[in-house]
């Protein structure tokens, strides 16, 4: 999918942080964004620093109702043609000291509010019949054993869903793309706080002056996302270092598979359920060098 003037994309968070980065990348392609957050004033700075094609839309992405009047502004105005499901809370609290009313909030804004996005946006970009995007920011923790294990459940959520909404669209001319950051430079730290919590949690106990030692800037993520979009590749994975680690997992996964032959017929019935073309298609690309 090609980002250029005539692309207009909607990116949640997009007043700072990651969500500022990728609506940037945009901005500078000549491509109109509505930049989507909780605070108006925000908003407004944010856009400013931005310029270009740049407006505004203040929305708390639990709110379906605020999702669907949002809806009815954008289309109202034309439609988009990107949607960045960006927003979200950073919480690290270890799972035996987190509360059942911390877990509802934390789920209902990481996962849930990016569900409340496709389910408001993607029908109608659907109905226009053209070439679409959806990217959705998970998060290395959502792939690998990182600190705090409630976001990290809400990140392999959004993983799961977008990878398994990627399968329903595949005969459409909508992509999706998962996001898959590691640590960068944003104000996720100082964002909202669950109920309860009086200050923010950082991964094992570090603060942000250890982790900020050399994080990835957000205009490079930015960069990143929009060659996805333009390759449409199911994955970005920021993090070159991140590859190690990975195959770390990816090896105790298929370590733990059974190596004997399975009876066929089960097996067909296993194949029909699971086998998808979105990574034959990521296979495909790699084997054609790009």
């Amino acid at each position: 999918m090609k980002i250029g003037p005539e692309t207009t994309a909607l990116v949640t968070g997009g007043d700072s942080g990651i969500g500022f980065g990728i609506a940037q990348a945009f901005v500078q392609r000549g491509a109109r964004v509505v930049i989507a957050g909780l605070s108006e004033e925000a908003l407004a700075e944010a856009a400013n620093q931005l310029g270009g094609r740049v407006s505004t839309a203040v929305l708390d992405i639990r709110d379906r109702e605020g999702w669907a009047q949002l809806a009815e502004r954008l289309w109202a105005d034309g439609g988009i043609d990107v949607l960045v499901n960006n927003a979200g809370v950073g919480y690290l609290t270890p799972a035996l000291e987190t509360s059942f009313e911390q877990w509802d909030w934390l789920i209902d804004i990481d996962l849930t509010g990016t569900f409340n996005g496709v389910r408001s946006i993607v029908p109608r970009m659907l109905r226009t019949g053209s070439p679409g995007r959806i990217v959705s920011t998970a998060s290395i923790g959502g792939l690998l054993a990182a600190p705090g294990s409630v976001y990290a459940a809400a990140k392999a959520g959004v993983i799961g869903f977008m990878e398994a909404l990627q399968t329903e669209l595949w005969d459409t001319q909508i992509g999706v793309t998962i996001l898959v950051p590691g640590i960068v430079r944003s104000n996720i730290a100082n964002g909202l706080l669950p109920p309860g919590e009086s200050q923010g949690v950082q991964p094992g106990g570090a603060g942000l002056d250890v982790l900020y030692q050399e994080p990835m800037e957000p205009k490079e993520v930015g960069e990143r996302v929009i060659r996805a979009i333009q390759n449409d590749a199911l994955y970005v994975v920021t993090h070159a270092e991140h590859g190690p680690l990975l195959q770390r997992r990816f090896d105790a996964i298929r370590r733990a598979v059974p190596l004997e032959t399975p009876p066929e017929a089960r097996a067909a019935v296993e194949r029909m359920v699971l086998e998808h073309p979105i990574y034959d298609a990521v296979r495909a690309r790699i084997e054609e060098g790009e």
